[in-house]
């Protein structure tokens, strides 16, 4: 049951004169916080209802990739560095360390990408609230989530290992749209049922990929503009789709979740999930021993914690992620 009457998908955008497909207001209509989105799902009726039916063996899988596993970085960004420091004349260590909150295992905040067209973020927040004037203005920060952290059912699509069973080729470090129907024939199969308030997450095989490939072909990835990268392919039915479950947060283990370059930029993900809908986005999960431990219990769904950083005015943050069976 959801915890909101759910609008359809054809009443949105839900104002006038807002981009499309948005639902801004529709956590304050109904008296949630509206810098949570759709982690306003994650209760803690719900936290407490999932723990007692998906935490049976005390097994702990961790999701986060090292800050320095992407080498060189993608998509421009900084690289990671780490400096140990004596603290001579006592026998102690410092460390300091240096990253783009985006160079590995992350989520996106409300804040990263907005409808382009229309320069906005979610909830009509713009550059100049972030830049300008209102520089410490926090409005769709990481920062809200984190006094009470991201805690819920999670559910695994295992792609990757669906395509190698069945013959299908692709590139897992190049583009290619995976289909809303290859997910729902996975989901069937693993008897995958999905609730209002789940988290998604999707293992593409970019990791494995990744992990395996020589330093030519990462230093390749980290130069082709534009960016290509393996995830969930865009379509209308696959917008529907996502609308009509009401994740509280989606996941992948490739760098954009989505396809990119988009197969129909009309339905491109990233401003309809984060501007639109206020749905964060984890990129990057190492999902690659979550993948083995579901096989080997025969379950896809668990209990998932999540302690990202907690600054004002976050862009984006390593997940601090863990999944519970």
């Amino acid at each position: 049951m959801s915890l909101i009457p759910l609008p359809s998908f054809a009443d949105l955008p839900l104002r006038i004169g807002d981009p499309p497909n948005s639902a801004w207001g529709l956590w304050t209509e109904h008296g949630f916080d509206d810098q949570l989105g759709a982690l306003n799902y994650l209760t803690d009726d719900l936290a407490k209802k999932t723990i007692q039916e998906e935490v049976k063996t005390g097994k702990r899988v961790g999701l986060n990739l090292a800050l320095d596993f992407i080498n060189p970085p993608l998509l421009g960004r900084v690289g990671f560095s780490k400096q140990i420091i004596r603290k001579d004349p006592r026998v102690i260590n410092d460390d300091v360390i240096t990253f783009n909150t985006q160079g590995s295992s992350q989520w996106d905040s409300f804040r990263h990408f907005a409808y382009q067209k229309q320069a906005k973020f979610y909830n009509g927040v713009t550059q100049e609230h972030i830049h300008g004037d209102e520089a410490a203005n926090s409005v769709n920060g990481i920062g809200a989530w984190a006094p009470r952290c991201i805690a819920g059912r999670a559910v695994l699509i295992d792609y990757a290992s669906f395509a190698q069973k069945n013959g299908i080729e692709y590139d897992a470090l190049g583009r290619h749209g995976i289909p809303l129907t290859d997910i729902l024939t996975i989901a069937k199969e693993s008897n995958i049922s999905f609730h209002p308030g789940d988290i998604f997450m999707l293992r593409t095989g970019f990791v494995a990929a990744y992990k395996a490939a020589p330093k030519e072909k990462k230093q390749e990835l980290a130069d082709k503009k534009p960016p290509q990268f393996c995830g969930l392919g865009q379509s209308k039915e696959t917008i529907m789709w996502l609308w009509e479950r009401q994740f509280a947060a989606v996941a992948a283990d490739a760098p954009a979740f989505e396809c990119s370059p988009a197969l129909d930029p009309e339905w491109h993900l990233h401003p309809i999930l984060l501007a639109g809908w206020g749905t964060p986005i984890g990129e990057l999960f190492d999902l690659e021993e979550l993948s083995k431990t579901c096989k080997e219990l025969g379950r896809w769904s668990f209990f998932v914690s999540s302690a990202p950083l907690n600054y004002a005015g976050a862009v984006a943050s390593p997940p601090n992620a863990i999944a519970f069976f």
